[in-house]
């Protein structure tokens, strides 16, 4: 995080306008404390993770109630909630929907686990997007496969047996809202590929500008020329001009250094997330982490095909995430720290013994 901190500060002296770049460091400052926060809370009193984990599964249950009143009440195709799009909204559910299935897998008690995979279902349906729906289905399936070599039970193969049904009663729908979708497109040509002129355009931009642009220069510099040498459609509508592609979008605003260090900061939680989860295979927080694990995995997919991660709503979500699998690997004893190694229980509260303990602990650490 730091080296990526660093790198954004260097493009700030590439920037046309440098107090706008600086925005965006000024942003990530927040990201990182958040981070610290949730990190430090999860590994020094276990009811953090739960409860945590609840609190976005109650702005998912919101999010699919917004998407049912819009596809039904209002006629949306393509329904997004309360985010600024579709594909912002289909991107933020796999944070959520997939530690849910790890848990509702793993033998969770309470509705709270397969209530919340309802309403990743509808979301992803309902916001008809073809990357949230494809890269939701392999992450269903990865995480299923994951969980069934860990251990396979009665309760795993009874939720493929729904699962298998859900996927028939759904597909249809699904295939009606990509129909209706397409249809209302005017000019849709199949053998254009927009994304691949954005693409080209920002490889222009970081072809000519190494070190980058600056943050929150896209915009203003690809409209200057690169969009229209790439052969990018002539839109009105700022979002329209970004490149769909975040990784295409680190490299051209904080050139190959903001790239390569960006890259770190997502990939640094997979190992830790995957390697303790699967060691502690007794122990629920270890599902909860390979939940984590897959969710991010996805995410990180999605990313190949949108910009959406460089907004502070999805980043937000991101580091708490990133928190819950570092307090959590803490709690395990993944860097052979103390800390309490009772069994993840998300529906229940600890004793206060047992959280006084816990602290105790902690304080001698």
């Amino acid at each position: 995080m730091a080296l990526y901190f660093i790198a954004v500060l260097l493009s700030v002296f590439q920037a046309e306008s440098p107090t706008d770049a600086l925005l965006y460091p000024w942003q990530l400052a927040r990201m990182f404390l958040v981070y610290a926060t949730v990190t430090r809370a999860c590994a020094e009193d276990e009811r953090v993770a739960p409860a945590l984990l609840k609190g976005m599964t109650a702005g998912l249950f919101l999010e699919a109630a917004l998407v049912v009143w819009q596809r039904i009440g209002l006629g949306l195709v393509q329904a997004d909630g309360s985010f600024a799009g579709h594909s912002f909204l289909g991107l933020v559910s796999h944070f959520m929907v997939f530690p849910n299935f790890a848990l509702l897998l793993a033998g969770e008690r309470g509705y709270l686990p397969g209530a919340a995979v309802l309403a990743g279902l509808i979301i992803e349906v309902l916001t008809t997007s073809r990357a949230t729906i494809g890269l939701a289905g392999l992450g269903y399936a990865m995480l299923f496969m994951i969980s069934a070599v860990r251990r396979m039970t009665s309760r795993k193969i009874m939720i493929l047996s729904i699962g298998l049904v859900a996927i028939a009663v759904l597909a249809p729908l699904a295939v009606s809202s990509f129909e209706k979708r397409f249809s209302a497109e005017v000019g849709f040509d199949p053998d254009f590929d927009e994304r691949v002129a954005f693409k080209t355009a920002a490889s222009m931009i970081l072809s000519d500008h190494p070190l980058g642009i600056g943050a929150n220069h896209y915009v203003v510099v690809a409209s200057s020329g690169y969009n229209k040498l790439a052969g990018v459609p002539q839109v009105s509508g700022e979002n329209d001009a970004f490149v769909h592609n975040i990784y295409w979008l680190v490299a051209a605003e904080t050139g190959y250094p903001g790239l390569i260090t960006f890259v770190l900061v997502l990939i640094c939680p997979l190992p830790v997330a995957f390697r303790c989860g699967w060691r502690n295979r007794g122990d629920k927080r270890g599902d909860l982490l390979i939940g984590l694990g897959v969710a991010l995995l996805i995410v990180y997919l999605h990313c190949l095909y949108e910009w959406i991660f460089i907004h502070f709503q999805a980043q937000y979500i991101f580091v708490m995430e990133v928190g819950l699998v570092a307090g959590l690997a803490q709690q395990l004893g993944y860097w052979r720290r103390p800390y309490h190694r009772q069994a993840f229980r998300p529906s229940s509260t600890p004793s206060v013994k047992s959280l006084g303990s816990t602290r105790g602990l902690s304080r001698r650490v």
